[in-house]
């Protein structure tokens, strides 16, 4: 783990580079802004000051509410209680043992099992329907997630008509006056090492100058779009994201912004970026530490793994990446189930183990009482040297606290075998076609609402 004083340092050397060495940034508007705030700019070479970064960082949110459809389930974003997020990407998914294109059902499935999931708040896209038209997938997918879940989604854009598109579905569903509160978030990554694209730059225009939140994410890959040791990764990674929240500010002073880092380090002697490294986790740490550092929510760590089928590495490596940001006090941790191969496969089997892991880190997260009732004093007294605690009044009044839902094992060796003895990921089969044969969709949209969703997405 870095020291605190190494944290501050790659904060410091992420502002030289954006001062000295400068970003490219591929949309002339962009560019144009960034001058409005003090940038200078060389061409497409913008190189951005200290004090427009300390400007942007001082108007820019340290924590923020995103507006859910059902206020129940609005959720905050910086006050140190993690948003846990699904994956999103994959175009494949592992059926059994057979890796096989991504559909429009695989991902109806997946917005089922995240609105039944325990520990999951955020449905993303999860895998991309590549039996679809490419100009449908985005509308089909957001159609899907909003007839199947009420929870709150990744809004997808990687070009300027997904906008248009998002703009369209959040008007029918809130009204003109959608953008009046942060109801949409888009994730957004930058090139490594050092390059703003045109896509990025006007999705973020657009969407920061609607006052809707966007996570600009780096995935720096050190060793090949950044340097080949960790300190100096994050460094690139540090750089480019501050750019992002520097152009986001400029578009709309106060915009929300989410600080995203996914950065990893790369084999030198395959050429391969690994995910299930413990340089990973310790990134991860350090992203979130950065952020803070920031003063901004923070994207960081992941549920991923190198491994391509959910086996003990994939448990081993997706704890270790996702328990390094929630330990560190991470606010958003996306991709934080169902991924395999380094976030080129999903697999549902492994969406609801992630799902057990996500709960089981909620649970060591979470405030633990000592007053007079949980140290017991009183029982222990009672009870003495010797004795047992199985018929006091304070057994049976704490003898549930653990009894949580599960699929996982939690019987005798001997009851396991006469059930057969599955392993883990049979039990994990079983329960995802439990969940979606449970699956009930919501009812809070009338009648209207649900026409046009209809006839806009299923077009």
């Amino acid at each position: 783990m870095f020291a605190p004083a190494d944290i501050v340092a790659i904060h410091e050397a992420a502002l030289q580079v954006l001062a000295q060495t400068g970003v490219v940034v591929m949309d002339d508007d962009a560019i144009a802004l960034f001058k409005t705030v003090g940038a200078r700019a060389d061409g497409q070479r913008v190189f951005i000051a200290r004090d427009a970064v300390e400007r942007a960082l001082a108007s820019a949110p340290s924590a923020f509410t995103l507006s859910g459809r059902n206020p129940a389930r609005d959720l905050r974003f910086g006050e140190g209680r993690p948003v846990f997020g699904s994956g999103s990407g994959p175009a494949y998914i592992l059926d059994g043992s057979v890796v096989r294109p991504g559909t429009l059902a695989d991902a109806q499935a997946t917005v089922k099992l995240g609105h039944l999931s325990r520990g999951l708040e955020f449905n993303s896209d999860c895998i991309e329907p590549l039996d679809l038209p490419e100009d449908e997938r985005t509308r089909r997918s957001d159609h899907a997630r909003l007839t199947l879940s009420d929870k709150s989604m990744e809004w997808t854009a990687s070009l300027e008509h997904d906008v248009d598109e998002a703009v369209t579905i959040n008007e029918i569903l809130y009204g003109a006056r959608w953008a009046d509160r942060p109801r949409a978030l888009i994730v957004l990554n930058t090139n490594s090492p050092l390059l703003l694209s045109v896509e990025t730059a006007r999705i973020l225009q657009r969407w920061a100058g609607l006052g809707q939140p966007a996570c600009v994410t780096a995935c720096v890959m050190g060793g090949a779009t950044g340097p080949a040791t960790p300190a100096g990764t994050l460094t690139v990674q540090h750089a480019e994201v501050l750019a992002g929240l520097v152009l986001g500010q400029a578009a709309r002073e106060g915009s929300p912004f989410i600080y995203g880092g996914v950065s990893t380090m790369s084999s030198m002697r395959t050429g391969a970026a690994h995910f299930g490294t413990p340089e990973f986790a310790l990134m991860a740490n350090a992203t979130v530490r950065l952020a803070h550092h920031a003063g901004l929510p923070v994207r960081a760590g992941a549920a991923v793994t190198d491994s391509h089928v959910p086996d003990a590495q994939a448990a081993l490596e997706s704890t270790m990446g996702l328990s390094a940001s929630a330990s560190a006090g991470g606010d958003f941790l996306f991709q934080a189930a169902g991924i395999l191969s380094s976030f080129n496969v999903l697999s549902l089997e492994k969406f609801v183990l992630d799902d057990e892991l996500i709960c089981a880190l909620r649970v060591a997260a979470a405030t633990a009482a000592a007053d007079d009732e949980a140290l017991a004093t009183d029982v222990i007294a009672a009870v003495g040297p010797g004795g047992d605690y199985l018929g006091q009044s304070h057994t049976r009044r704490h003898g549930r606290d653990l009894d949580r839902p599960t699929f996982l094992v939690r019987e005798s060796a001997e009851r396991w075998r006469a059930q057969g003895d599955g392993d883990v990921r049979a039990a994990a089969r079983a329960e995802v076609e439990r969940r979606l044969a449970a699956h009930e969709p919501p009812d809070d949209l009338d009648s209207v609402t649900r026409r046009q969703l209809d006839e806009y997405c299923l077009r």
